[in-house]
């Protein structure tokens, strides 16, 4: 398994709200975690870093003693149990820092995490944050967008297309940090081996279409390494290109390579 992320500010943003993890626990065990903060340039930085922070560290607890021991399982229970104690911790990490410091009241964040575990990848989902699955010309957007844009698209009021030019695409139903609690999204996939598995923030879906972002990834002679290099290259062109088309927004990438 090979992993790198990268992230960056964009053209138009003077402060990075966005934050990932990115821990490879073994040859075929690795976390990530992307998260992109919202409440103002201090209150967004704030709320991505401690998100992301507080659930890896809990993700971290359950994992360490498997590391090095075959001979215990994993749970697919016990796996969904943690992210959601991990999402938990983080929710109140930034809600209570929040009330600690008034300045800062409202801020919040998305988090999408990825824990996988061989070829069995278990996801936990807020916000407008993705995961995607790409294996050669295909790519299939995992995880659901909490956000006024999906709201409509589900309700048939806008199309897909309707939806690429809609109108404050940046508003979002549900994010970590905002309430006392928070419920996410959970999905467990199994995946073949070749497969890459890409989280991002929105600074990069909302200005580069899920087309260009699988040619990118899947594009062998961009980056014939196949290591940590070669995937970095791919991700530092995926943010180039939303630079490119604009770049309004942070971007961050992370991807794997199963």
């Amino acid at each position: 398994m090979i992993c790198t992320g990268n992230t960056d500010v964009g053209m138009v943003r003077d402060v990075n709200q966005d934050t990932f993890i990115l821990k490879k626990y073994s040859e075929k065990t690795c976390l990530c975690v992307v998260c992109d903060g919202m409440g103002g340039a201090k209150g967004g930085e704030e709320a991505s870093r401690l998100a992301s922070e507080a659930f890896a560290q809990v993700v971290d607890e359950f994992i360490t003693p498997y590391v090095g021991r075959p001979d215990r399982g994993f749970s697919a229970n016990a796996v969904r149990k943690t992210m959601k104690q991990a999402l938990a911790k983080a929710n109140e990490a930034v809600y209570l820092y929040a009330k600690e410091n008034p300045r800062l009241r409202g801020m919040g964040t998305t988090l999408v995490s990825a824990l996988v575990i061989g070829n069995t990848v278990f996801c936990l989902n807020v916000g407008d944050s993705r995961m995607y699955f790409m294996k050669g010309s295909k790519i299939r957007q995992i995880t659901k967008d909490h956000s006024y844009v999906q709201f409509l698209l589900d309700s048939g009021k806008i199309t897909k297309d309707d939806a690429e030019y809609a109108l404050h695409k940046n508003v979002i139903t549900r994010a970590v940090g905002t309430e006392i609690s928070v419920d996410p999204d959970l999905y467990r996939s199994s995946v073949s081996n070749g497969t890459f598995i890409l989280l991002c923030s929105d600074g990069l879906c909302n200005y580069v279409n899920d087309e260009t972002i699988c040619d990118i990834v899947s594009n062998d002679a961009l980056a014939k390494r196949i290591d940590e290099i070669g995937l970095n290259i791919k991700t530092r062109k995926l943010i180039d290109t939303a630079n490119n088309n604009g770049g309004g927004d942070n971007i961050t990438v992370a991807l794997i390579k199963v």
